[in-house]
């Protein structure tokens, strides 16, 4: 995980994707002190998603009228922001805050202290919205797929908490490019091999490196490298990834799923 960057008056920033040729997404960390507030801010061309991981900020954002609205968000809530809003984040705890932000990276972002100075030309359907609480079961836990109301995004945001001692499938992707972020717990990560060709070969799975992972640290797997995750307590994390949720090849699982998405998992999913 990437060193971070210098302070940026009130906070600092972390790139979570690090040194990569494939840039499909941003996803960075931030920690805002207390009684400090962002500039109010402006992506015409950006989606972006938000997601608290210590304290409690309030967002002040416009809405379609113009009119300026707030609410607060807790550990493990967070909100949309689609192009063309217009808003704000201010700490309203008295530790510092810390929270992540995902998203599309193609074009400009604009700061001002005062919103009235980012209005200017219509802001068609600009809004900010609460992020998605479609709850998926696991064999191994759960996962929140946080972008699941929201159509059309080029990235995927989820929070998946795994119980302690079970483990992923030994998994890759033919597409998927993803980045995991530890908020609690401790895990192991088997990864990089890239996958076979055949689909019936056997994976040498002890030639697969191990590498423990605790909170505010994490690690990116690209497509076709062989990767599982392993709970050595109760783990959550944040992923931010390509959208092809269903590409998944199973190598070995424990409960013997097979590739891709498996409907049992939907069938009584919490919205």
């Amino acid at each position: 995980m990437p060193i971070a960057s210098p302070l940026v008056g009130y906070s600092y920033t972390t790139d979570l994707v690090g040194e990569t040729d494939a840039r499909p997404y941003l996803f960075l960390e931030h920690a805002l002190q207390p009684r400090h507030a962002s500039p109010f801010r402006l992506h015409p061309a950006d989606h972006r998603t938000f997601i608290v991981i210590e304290g409690k900020v309030e967002v002040e954002c416009l809405d379609e009228s113009d009119n300026l609205t707030s609410k607060g968000f807790g550990r493990l809530s967070g909100w949309h922001a689609v192009p063309g809003s217009v808003y704000r984040i201010t700490n309203a705890g008295e530790q510092p805050a810390v929270f992540l932000e995902a998203g599309t990276a193609y074009g400009e972002i604009r700061e001002a202290a005062e919103f009235k100075l980012l209005t200017h030309g219509p802001r068609s359907d600009a809004r900010c919205e609460e992020v998605s609480t479609y709850t998926v079961n696991k064999p191994w836990g759960y996962e929140i797929w946080y972008t699941q109301n929201i159509s059309g995004l080029p990235y995927a945001v989820k929070q998946i908490h795994m119980t302690t001692g079970h483990k992923s499938s030994l998994q890759s992707h033919r597409y998927k490019r993803e980045t995991n972020y530890v908020v609690e717990g401790e895990a192991t990560v088997l990864d990089g091999l890239l996958a076979p060709d055949d689909l019936d070969a056997v994976v040498e799975v002890d030639r697969l490196t191990t590498t423990d992972y605790r909170p505010r640290s994490g690690w990116s797997s690209a497509p076709n490298v062989l990767h599982r995750v392993i709970a050595r307590t109760d783990y959550t994390s944040i992923e931010v990834s390509t959208p092809e949720l269903d590409d998944v090849i199973r190598w070995q699982d424990d409960t013997g799923r097979s590739h891709g998405r498996i409907d049992a998992e939907h069938s009584e999913a919490r919205r």
